[in-house]
């Protein structure tokens, strides 16, 4: 007899045109992404709604868990969703003067919270989830727990930029990054329609300027090179963050990936990205850049992961819908990370409607 766990990865396995014969069950029509989803759960998702980095010890962290609900509601999974949803408030809910989440859980002894510092993009992502889930399940639950971490973000995490001219900045974390002068900031946690969603969703107009600050900071950080994984932004400008990546690497990969789904597929951090990739998407298979050196385009790292593929894919998606073949077949012989962009590579391509590979 064939175990669901192996249908599960067999479906997972093929190429997502082919994997549209998986979306139809006993009751109808199913989301066609479900398979994929559903396949992920099973190997990076525990049974009590924890999402685990095993690359990273095992851990799980405020944003795994933000990306996972987000994936959750989208493709209807409630009870998903609810799992997701019932660790993370147990186990990262647990900050003593604020509603953000603690970034860092650790399974040792029995599992606990080794860095209670939040992380914005994990308290965004759940936000978001939270809101957009108060709508699609019809649950007033959610809309006051979605409220309550995204009013709190704005509260702690938003500031005025260094100089006065750049608006307003959205910081990393509410400790840690203030330094002399400015802040070290992650152009990856800027997304873009999480942030225009919830701000007008809650009222938060801070939300939506920062937002839009943010559209033409991410523009002069790629007026030159690809955008960095981090840098430090003072009233002089943006510079090298110590002890940061400054390449564009796995944190900042997620930018276009971010700007293509909140609409702004022509963003000139987006075309950077899309010249890195072009290479790469030029034979059927082959190793996707995963760090490239900003000053002298030079691939330090590269991935033979389709998630990461995937990334590129949809950046030249953006530019021409051809390029839909270009999409690789989803796997869970990946990792958490390349997996879980890959998931959210193709909710993006459908939310923006790009169409270039699902409906």
């Amino acid at each position: 007899m064939i175990s669901r766990r192996n249908l599960l990865l067999s479906a997972a396995s093929l190429p997502l045109s082919r994997s549209l014969a998986f979306a139809q069950s006993d009751d109808g029509p199913r989301d066609a992404l479900l398979p994929l989803w559903d396949a992920w759960k099973t190997i990076h998702m525990s049974s009590t709604g924890r999402v685990i980095d095993r690359l990273q010890d095992n851990v799980s962290h405020s944003e795994g868990q933000g990306y996972a609900m987000l994936v959750a509601q989208a493709l209807g999974d409630r009870e998903g969703f609810d799992l997701l949803l019932d660790w993370t408030m147990t186990n990262l809910a647990v900050r003593p003067n604020d509603a953000l989440l603690a970034w860092r859980w650790h399974p040792a002894d029995g599992g606990s919270v080794t860095d209670m510092n939040n992380a914005s993009d994990g308290d965004l992502f759940a936000a978001w989830a939270l809101m957009r889930a108060a709508e699609n399940f019809d649950e007033p639950r959610y809309a006051e727990l979605g409220r309550t971490i995204g009013s709190a973000l704005v509260n702690h995490c938003i500031r005025p930029a260094p100089a006065s001219t750049d608006g307003l900045i959205l910081i990393p974390g509410m400790e840690g990054f203030e330094v002399e002068g400015g802040y070290i900031l992650n152009p990856a946690y800027y997304m873009l329609k999480a942030m225009t969603d919830l701000g007008e969703t809650l009222g938060e107009p801070a939300l939506n300027q920062c937002a839009a600050d943010g559209i033409a900071l991410l523009s002069r950080l790629a007026r030159r090179s690809p955008v960095p994984d981090w840098f430090m932004l003072t009233a002089g400008g943006a510079q090298n963050a110590p002890g940061k990546s400054g390449d564009f690497g796995y944190e900042a990969m997620r930018v276009p990936l971010y700007l293509i789904w909140s609409g702004m597929p022509g963003h000139p951090a987006v075309s950077r990205a899309r010249d890195l990739y072009d290479a790469s998407l030029a034979t059927e298979e082959g190793e996707t850049p995963t760090v490239v050196n900003r000053d002298t385009l030079e691939v330090l790292q590269a991935s033979t992961d389709p998630g990461y593929r995937a990334l590129a894919a949809l950046t030249a998606c953006a530019e021409d819908r051809a390029s839909a073949r270009l999409m690789p077949a989803f796997s869970v012989g990946q990792a958490y990370y390349p997996g879980i962009l890959h998931l959210l590579s193709l909710l993006a391509q459908r939310e923006s409607a790009m169409g270039c590979i699902l409906k």
